[in-house]
Parts: structure tokens; C-alpha cells; sequence
């Protein structure tokens, strides 16, 4: 069949503040009067944004009528898909709305061009999944009964053409099946017949694999490039090539309007100053530009584009690396030119993406320590650094990643620092790349210290009962306890009671720990070179043992109880091992 293009008003040119308005509160489209031409021109992002919020509130009604048959394909594209694949319930329930709040009052066959102008194979493999259509016989008066029979539990539907019994299973998302493909055939009868004859004849595998084709050009479209194409972002380039850079073509990015009123600058300070230098028309242009910037981050980390925590994330993220790329590119400015003001000019002729890789050089630096680190040492079991304390730990495993970021102190912080409350925010400054840096070098050090300076074997981390549990701290505070032990023998083995008990009564004072122990690992990192960080390695490592010898409990024999020990590795950590030395079963 041919496909019929739907009439559609002219869309509009958007007002900015008409624009912002909407994005911020999509309930302000009620209001308006002017929505059959204002919806059309809202640039995707903000349509799928503001159908995901209306969603919500149920008031569907005031969008979707008057949506383009683009910004529907881009809604199921962004909300429709979990990674490769079609989330059947969410494309079903979106394209119940879809066809619900079809004009009911327009010309027959308007909701089927719309299901061609979208894609009529998305529309039959998100219904056929659960959905079963049997043929129905002509002049065979039982055939509806025995039909119902076949189908068991499935709630059955006959077809207005009398051709078709469908049935779906009985609950909501099924009953929601039957209504959008009836609401098909009181739009276009011969359309309606047409779909059951697809959902028949399906081969899903198939199907899918070309809409996830087409999905993947749309997407690209929008920035969201294949993995390869978008890990080019991430080519380091050192400050002083792009500061002689010669300037760039960006006609491309001149004709594209409205978007980039929606572009939030919540970045760095120095990122907001520049861009507040711009030109009114070099600032769209830049405002276009770091909108594709931040999907194709999203695509170099694979990050699922219809995710909307991801795409903040990775809006906080481009933030910060432009931030620091123009701190870097700052360090060029000519003598006697304010630093803004030559920023600005570079900005407009180079473009943020080299002022992003720019960023990304520090940032790559900082991630191949990390890397480096984990892969030279015991330092990972779990995961990347899970052997390192706090805050080594969650700082190797966050610089690690592509897209390296810092620990936050709480969690919920993160929301207020651009980290989406996951524990870690971009780096957005060479202060805190200095700050990763140091992380990175104190864990080397600890790495250093438990290993050579306390002489430690690694293959004590295969002997714990929970390995999970046990850090490299823990190993250093029981070799500290060794090194003072009268009659110990070796760098580490697993404390008893009665050590816990000398170590009490021996090593504290009432303000600290005796001056023996603290001269010791003075000189154990003298020896190594580590001295720098001596200071760092003491707070964690020597606070935490006296705050773990001033919390032991005794048992009932007026005993350390080891159940309650935590920070030391005891006898109780590596019953299992001990057990199997001495010929005891493993239970």
C-alpha cells in the first residue's frame, strides 16, 4: 500500500521564552491556543521530555493530538527501547496513547497514515507479543465458541470485518492491545485487517533487527553515533596545538534553530563566563554544538539515549571537561588580554569539541594512573580498587572509567555536584584533577607500604574466609601489630584473642598510639620513598587501629570476642583455611 502523508499545520518558529516555559512545566501547554502549530516545532528532546512528564500526570491529552509523526518515532526511539531491544510493555502502552489521542474528529485513515508515517512494523511487533489472531471460518456458526475454547484463558476479541478472533491475555497491558487495535479498525477497516494479518505472519527476531536499524540511523540523527564514530571525542589534544589551531567551518550548525534555549550552562564558573562572552548567534551555534557533544558522551559510554539520568550525567560531564579544557587553553592567552575575553575568541574559532578534547587530555592522564594501578597490583577483587580503604578505593575504581570522575564523601551529594546521586561527580577544574591525582599516588603508596614495607604476601588474600571483606588496610593494621608483638615471627598472621589483648594493654595511650608505632611507619615510608604521603596513610591506617583497639569487647573468658572485630584480620577471618591446614573437614 501506498502511504498517505497526514496533513500537518506549518509548525512555528518558537519564541525562546515560549520554549523554556514548556520545557520547564509542559502543563503551560493547556493553556495555550496556539498548540496545533506550537507542538509540531518543538525540537524532539523536549517533546519526549515533556510526553514522559505529561505521562505522568495524565494529561496525554494536551500533546499528543497534535505530535508529528517524527517526534512519535523519536518518543518510542528514547522511551520505547531498553538498549537493543523493544520494551514491549512501554512501546504497547505508549502507542495506546498514541492511537487513544488520535483526532477523533479528523478524516477516516488518519491514525493509519500515522501508523506509516512512524513505521507500521514497530506497531505490529510491539502488539503481537502475547497477542494471538485465529482466522475465523465463514458459515460455520460454532466457530466463534470453538475458537474461544483453543485460546483458554486469553480474553478474545472478534474483529468488526468478522474475519478475526484476537486474543491477548487477561490483564491491563492486553485489554490495552485490544483497544489500540480496535481503535485501528474504526479508523481504516481495511488497515485494521491489515495489521491482524501482520501480527499473524510475524517473525519477531526478524523484525526487530530491522527497526533496530532504522532506530539506529534516527538516533544518529541526533547525535547518537555508533561506538567507534564516538570514541573519536576522546582523542587527547594538548592545549597549545588548539591554541594555534586555525579556525573551523561551522555553516552546518548555523540553520538548525530552537534547541539551544534549552541548553542549561550549570557548569564550572569559567564555562558560564565564556559562553556569557559570545555573541547572540555564536552563542547558539555553541550551544547546538555541545548539544551533540553531550549525545555522542552518551554514546561513547553506552549509555542506554532514552535514559534520562544517563543523558544528565552525561551533560554534567561535558560540562566539566569543557570547563577544564578552557582552564588548560587559558594557560595561551596572550600577555596583556583579559583570560575570558581570548577564551571567547578561541571558542568561536575552534569550536567546543577541541576545547573538549582538550579537557579529555587531563582527564586521560588521570585515567591511565588509575588503570595502570589496578593492573599492576593486588589492589581489585570485586572490582576495580576493591581491596584499596576508603578513600582509595572508590576514587581508582571512579578514575578508571571512561569518562573518569571523583568520589563524593555521601552519596547524596552527588546531585548537588553534577554526580546524579551515584557517589561521584566530574572533574570540572585542574584542581580537582590534581585532587584524582593525589588519590591515585596515595593508593600506590598504600599499595607500596603493605606489600615492601611491611613485607605482607599476597596470598594472605586468598586464605580469607570472605575476601570481600578484608582491605589492604586491614593486612597493614594486623602487620603493625606483628611488628610489635613480642616473639612474632612473621610480617602478618591472624591475631588471636590474646594478642588483641597485648595489643590493648601495649600499644594505646590515652590520646593515641604509643610513639613506637608511629616512628616505625614514619621510617617504613622514608625507606620506600613515600614520605609525601606518610601523612594520608597515618590517618586511615593508624587512626583506624587505635579506634579499633579502643572498641574491643570482651567475651564471657574476659577475652577480645573476634566476632566484633573489625579492621584487623583475626583468626575468625580464616577459620576455613586454618581448619584445612591441620587436617580438620571443610564444612
Amino acid at each position: 500500500m501506498t502511504a498517505r502523508t497526514p496533513e500537518q499545520p506549518s509548525p512555528r518558529v518558537l519564541d525562546p521564552d515560549d520554549l523554556r516555559a514548556i520545557d520547564d512545566d509542559p502543563l503551560a501547554l493547556d493553556t495555550r491556543d496556539d498548540r496545533p502549530v506550537l507542538i509540531p516545532a518543538l525540537p524532539v528532546p523536549v517533546f519526549v521530555r515533556a510526553a514522559r512528564r505529561l505521562r505522568d500526570e495524565k494529561r496525554l491529552d494536551v500533546l499528543l493530538p497534535y505530535a508529528t509523526a517524527e517526534q512519535l518515532s523519536s518518543l518510542l526511539d528514547l522511551d520505547g527501547w531498553v538498549r537493543d531491544r523493544i520494551d514491549i510493555r512501554r512501546a504497547r502502552l505508549w502507542l495506546h496513547a498514541i492511537a487513544e489521542h488520535s483526532p477523533a474528529d479528523g478524516p477516516r485513515g488518519t491514525l493509519a497514515d500515522l501508523v506509516y508515517a512512524m513505521d507500521p512494523e514497530l506497531w505490529t511487533v510491539a502488539l503481537a507479543a502475547g497477542t494471538v489472531v485465529a482466522d475465523l471460518p465463514e458459515g460455520q456458526d460454532d466457530a466463534i465458541d470453538r475458537i474461544t475454547a483453543e485460546l483458554g484463558s486469553l480474553r478474545t476479541w472478534e474483529t468488526p470485518d468478522g474475519f478475526f478472533v484476537v486474543g491477548v491475555p487477561d490483564d491491563e497491558l492486553g485489554l490495552r492491545t485490544l483497544q489500540t487495535i480496535h481503535r485501528v479498525y474504526e479508523d481504516d477497516l481495511a488497515e485494521g485487517r491489515k495489521l491482524c494479518l501482520s501480527i499473524q505472519s510475524l517473525l519477531p527476531a526478524e523484525a526487530e533487527e530491522e527497526l533496530l536499524r532504522f532506530r539506529n540511523g534516527r538516533l544518529a540523527d541526533l547525535g547518537f553515533v555508533e561506538w567507534e564514530e564516538a570514541m573519536k571525542l576522546l582523542r587527547p589534544l594538548d592545549h597549545r596545538v588548539a591554541a594555534e589551531h586555525e579556525a573551523l567551518d561551522f555553516s552546518h550548525l548555523r540553520h538548525a534553530q530552537g534547541l539551544e534555549h534549552t541548553v542549561r550552562w550549570s557548569g564550572p564558573e569559567l564555562l558560564r563566563q565564556v559562553m556569557g562572552r559570545l555573541a547572540f548567534d555564536e552563542h547558539g551555534v555553541r550551544s547546538r554544538e555541545f548539544l551533540l557533544l553531550v549525545n555522542e558522551v552518551t554514546s561513547a559510554q553506552r549509555f542506554d539515549p532514552g535514559d534520562e539520568v544517563l543523558q544528565q550525567r552525561a551533560i554534567d560531564q561535558t560540562q566539566g571537561t569543557l570547563a577544564l579544557g578552557l582552564e588548560l587553553l587559558g594557560r595561551t592567552t596572550p600577555s596583556g588580554m583579559e583570560v575570558q575575553a581570548y577564551l571567547a575568541q578561541r571558542v568561536a574559532a575552534i569550536g567546543l569539541r577541541l576545547t573538549f578534547r582538550v579537557g579529555y587530555g587531563a582527564l586521560d592522564k588521570v585515567r591511565a594512573a588509575a588503570r595502570l594501578l589496578v593492573r599492576g597490583g593486588p589492589v581489585s577483587l570485586a572490582g576495580p580498587g576493591s581491596l584499596l580503604d576508603r578513600p582509595w578505593g572508590p576514587a581508582v575504581a571512579a578514575l578508571g572509567g571512561l569518562m573518569p570522575e571523583l568520589p563524593l564523601d555521601r552519596p547524596e551529594a552527588a546531585r548537588s555536584h553534577g554526580g546524579g546521586g551515584k557517589g561521584t561527580r566530574p572533574l570540572r577544574s585542574l584542581e580537582d584533577v590534581a585532587r584524582a591525582t593525589l588519590l591515585v599516588a596515595q593508593a600506590s603508596a598504600l599499595v607500596q607500604l603493605c606489600f615492601g614495607g611491611y613485607g605482607v604476601d599476597p596470598a594472605w588474600l586468598g586464605r580469607v574466609d570472605d575476601a570481600g571483606r578484608v582491605t589492604l588496610g586491614d593486612l597493614v593494621r594486623t602487620a603493625i601489630v606483628h611488628a610489635h608483638l613480642p616473639g612474632s615471627t612473621s610480617a602478618l598472621a591472624p591475631l588471636t584473642p590474646d594478642d588483641l589483648a597485648w595489643a590493648r594493654a601495649n600499644l594505646l595511650t590515652p590520646d593515641d598510639l604509643v610513639d613506637a608505632v608511629r616512628r616505625d611507619f614514619a621510617e617504613r615510608c622514608a625507606d620506600l620513598g613515600i614520605g609525601e604521603h606518610q601523612q594520608a596513610l597515618a590517618e586511615n591506617l593508624l587512626l583506624r587501629l587505635r579506634m579499633e583497639l579502643l572498641a574491643l569487647e570482651d567475651d564471657a573468658e574476659g577475652k577480645p570476642d573476634l566476632r566484633r572485630v573489625g579492621g584487623i584480620l583475626t583468626i575468625q577471618h580464616v577459620s576455613l583455611w586454618l581448619g584445612m591446614r591441620h587436617g580438620e573437614p571443610r564444612n
